[in-house]
């Protein structure tokens, strides 16, 4: 069987350059969208990724045709946020149960829009991995409330009507990432030359 790279010329596998940056920066997102991050730091990571990539992008970009890197590098940020935002989703639609827990705690988060951090456990005494985050102080400590959780803690719980409004994140993250791709092998194409 043939290879198809073979028959390329090799700069234009240079756009894999582009791609791999996205793709660290996308990893990276990923695992701010976990759990493993407290949700109102995301803000800072997505800043933080931002001007990583930038700062990649800036070294190994060069010779890249301009319109195209241009688009790549909008739709590519574009994807880094979706993946940041739609991680927890995208984990609790794929491999996430609905439990009975009960709020152990309450934190308040300041800033431009107060948003309420509640710690849970399952009735069973087990607490359930990362905080559920509502924009209004609707629960107090004690009450019973119904949440998707991840079973191994990886995302961050949400109610049910939270999760329906992320439906099918995760299929809209792998088109995005290969729309992303085709547009950095775009970008990375050598120029044709000028006919004299």
């Amino acid at each position: 069987m043939r290879n198809p790279f073979r028959a390329m010329h090799p700069r234009q596998l240079r756009g894999l350059r582009l791609f791999l940056v996205i793709t660290v920066a996308a990893l990276a997102a990923g695992l701010a969208g976990s759990a493993l991050l407290p949700a109102e730091h995301r803000g800072l990571a997505v800043g933080l990724i931002l001007a990583a990539g930038l700062a990649a992008s800036w070294f190994a970009l060069s010779g890249f045709r301009p319109v195209w890197t241009a688009v790549a590098a909008v739709i590519g940020f574009l994807f880094v946020v979706i993946v940041l935002r739609e991680t927890g989703p995208s984990l609790l639609q794929l491999r996430g149960g609905q439990v009975e827990a009960q709020v152990m705690s309450l934190r308040e988060s300041g800033g431009s829009a107060d948003r309420y951090h509640y710690a849970m456990a399952a009735h069973s005494g087990r607490a359930v991995g990362g905080e559920l985050t509502v924009d209004e102080n609707a629960y107090r400590v004690g009450e019973s409330v119904t949440v998707v959780e991840d079973p191994d803690g990886l995302a961050h719980p949400m109610l049910p009507s939270q999760l329906t409004e992320h439906r099918q994140s995760w299929l809209a993250v792998i088109v995005l990432y290969l729309v992303t791709a085709v547009l950095c092998l775009l970008a990375g194409r050598p120029r044709r030359a000028k006919a004299s």
